[in-house]
């Protein structure tokens, strides 16, 4: 092949190697004994046969030399046609039979010499490539052996390729770490833990091994971080045949994120003896204020400390919101279950006679740690900042584009005017934490808005990504649970529920392990049981034990209310109007079927259902009493429908809300 001037080649491939003198005396005494051995035959008889050892020589003159393999091809086709014609006696038949031999030796040198081009100018190009990477790269056979040392690693470690390539014995790591050790690389020829403790937090990144290691001796003794990545080089069938290397030198970027930290942390150092000193001015001005309260009856006097009492609960709330902000993207996101957060933040908010219900046990979501801090700031500025909200309610609702987290609450909602600036960073007391909400949400390219009824109701919705949720599942041989996203979700345990008394009933959703005990609950209505890949199942429980049951199970085109039930000993106690009363709340962004027994329509009309035709029922829900034969008036069953809306859109009479 021909080479630019100039251009660099690697040794392995070069046919002024040292190679060459061994491949000639290889090809030299091949065509020898190929000769010899044809010469024999011919004095002997046997030409046809031993012929084919001429091709031997051919072969490996054309692989190896491809330029020159035709011209050999010729010399040693026209070699074998003069021995031909000077041992045997000729005929017409031998002399056609040995023109086709002659031809076929050269067009056999003729193909192998133009694949071997090709193969070689394929090979070069890419080494070529690996040359001029920016990132020092090197390579290695199955062996160990350097096949590939490009310019960039050369300018890193002061080694040449000229010096390295075609040795092993970890001759790379003595130009990297100054001792022959294993490198990252190894790692994917030979596995071992000894190598891994070599390189810690190794990263497995689709088919790379990732590391970042700091090597002293590099630049005069003040060392350099590098980010080493590994792979391996496999061939046609997938056989590792052996792995490359790519380093990046990242000590700038290891040094500026050092600084950032540094300064960082000493601006929070800052920022929390300020806190503290302000903190401490206004604990001596709450003092102040509380004295003169009863020092003086003046109305105007008391008016004007009542407002500067206001102010001062202003200052602390910015110290407050000031402290959080500090920490936010200082911990790497991680799967947060969301009930977790949610009763941590009503745990903070601290107020009364307002009901919760929350609705997502089952669910977690990939954010920043300070989830709950998101859930704090939207019920404070609503629980304490909306007029007349005394019910909130947190759920979820799986969509094309993720999942939506939902924070509902009645009242006289959030007015249009100020939705738009809602989570925007300004001076005005209401919503200003809802930035901060905003930004923790913004860190996991989770969003949030405000989509409520002014005068009704509010709404937060929190839409996290399709990749960024998952639901817990139970493994199919019952051992335990694991997370998968795409599921359903569950709700309280008795111990954590807020609204769990051993004397009271109350209502929670069960997490998938607890299935089980719903079946159990249900076996005397119709063999019912609970999948937890598509069932969500409130359960009311007085103290441990279950009295009632409501499902609603995801099919394909809608969502199917079943299995309300409660034992014949709980009965005519309202246990089912809890249950049904719980799934309504919990599952009310969805529409709602269900084949309701005919004489309990008006309790289900309580909820918001209404009566349809069957034909109205989407296909999968139809198909359940399809043995019916279309008369489900027979079947003592009435299709039902609920819309699914807001919650407190006044679709649902308040003494139906229950929590």
């Amino acid at each position: 092949m021909q080479v630019p001037p100039g251009m660099k080649t690697f040794q392995l491939f070069n046919s002024s190697s040292p190679f060459t003198r061994t491949r000639v005396i290889t090809l030299a005494f091949a065509t020898i004994f190929a000769l010899g051995v044809n010469i024999a035959g011919m004095f002997t008889g046997i030409t046809v046969l031993l012929s084919h050892v001429i091709y031997i020589p051919i072969i490996l003159a054309a692989y190896w030399f491809p330029r020159r393999g035709i011209v050999f091809s010729a010399l040693i086709a026209v070699a074998y046609g003069a021995l031909i014609a000077f041992i045997l006696p000729l005929d017409l038949i031998l002399i056609i039979s040995t023109l086709f031999r002659m031809t076929f030796f050269i067009l056999v040198g003729g193909v192998v010499s133009f694949l071997s081009a090709r193969l070689r100018e394929s090979e070069q190009q890419l080494h070529e490539i690996i040359e001029f990477l920016p990132y020092p790269t090197f390579a290695v056979n199955r062996n160990g052996v350097v096949i590939a040392w490009n310019q960039a690693v050369e300018e890193l470690t002061g080694v040449k390729k000229t010096e390295i390539l075609n040795k092993g014995n970890f001759a790379y790591s003595l130009a990297f770490y100054g001792t022959r050790r294993p490198a990252l690389l190894d790692l994917i020829l030979t596995p071992d833990s000894e190598t891994e403790a070599l390189y810690p937090q190794i990263k497995k990144e689709g088919k790379r091994l990732v590391s970042e290691v700091f090597i002293p001796r590099f630049k005069g003794g003040k060392g350099v971080h590098l980010r080493i990545a590994a792979t391996a080089l496999v061939d046609g069938n997938g056989n590792i045949t052996g792995a490359i290397e790519s380093i990046r030198d990242v000590t700038e970027q290891v040094m500026t994120e050092s600084a950032l930290q540094n300064t960082s942390s000493r601006l929070n150092t800052i920022a929390g003896i300020v806190r503290h000193d302000i903190s401490r001015k206004l604990a001596g001005l709450y003092g102040i204020l509380s004295i003169g309260v009863m020092k003086f009856d003046d109305p105007e006097v008391l008016f004007f400390i009542e407002a500067l009492k206001d102010s001062a609960q202003g200052i602390q709330r910015q110290i407050d919101i000031s402290r959080e902000f500090k920490d936010i993207g200082t911990s790497p996101p991680a799967w947060i279950p969301v009930q977790d957060a949610v009763l941590d933040a009503i745990g903070r908010l601290g107020v009364g006679g307002v009901s919760f219900g929350t609705w997502t046990e089952r669910l977690e979501v990939f954010a920043d740690p300070h989830l709950p801090a998101v859930f704090f700031h939207i019920f404070d500025s609503t629980v304490k900042e909306t007029e007349g909200v005394t019910t909130v309610v947190v759920t979820y609702h799986l969509r094309e584009n993720g999942c939506a987290i939902l924070v509902e609450t009645d009242g006289k909602g959030i007015e249009t005017t100020v939705k738009e600036s809602l989570f925007t960073q300004r001076e005005e007391r209401y919503g200003h934490g809802l930035f901060l909400a905003h930004e923790i949400c913004a860190i996991s390219d989770i969003t949030i808005r405000e989509t409520g009824i002014p005068g009704k109701s509010t709404r937060f919705e929190i839409i996290i990504p399709p990749e960024g949720y998952r639901i817990l599942l139970i493994e199919p041989d019952g051992t335990g649970e694991i997370r998968t996203p795409g599921a359903d979700t569950h709700q309280d345990a008795p111990q954590n529920n807020p609204h769990h008394s051993d004397k009271k009933p109350y209502v929670r959703e069960l997490k998938a392990v607890e299935f089980p005990e719903a079946d159990r609950c249900w076996v005397e209505y119709h063999d019912t049981t609970g999948d937890p890949a598509t069932d969500r199942i409130f359960a009311v429980f007085l103290g441990d034990t279950i009295v009632s049951l409501a499902r609603c199970r995801r099919h394909p085109d809608g969502m199917d209310v079943d299995g309300i039930f409660t034992p014949a000993e709980y009965r005519r106690k309202g246990y089912s109007r809890l249950a049904v009363g719980a799934l309504v709340e919990a599952c009310h962004n969805d529409d709602l079927y269900m084949h309701a027994v005919l004489h309990l329509t008006g309790f289900y009309a309580g909820y918001g259902f209404v009566i349809i035709p069957e034909k109205e029922l989407p296909p999968t829900i139809r198909e359940r009493y399809v043995w019916a034969g279309g008369n489900l008036e027979g079947a003592e069953v009435q299709p039902m429908y609920r819309k699914a809306g807001l919650f407190f859109s006044g679709n649902i009479p308040k003494e139906q809300i229950l929590i």
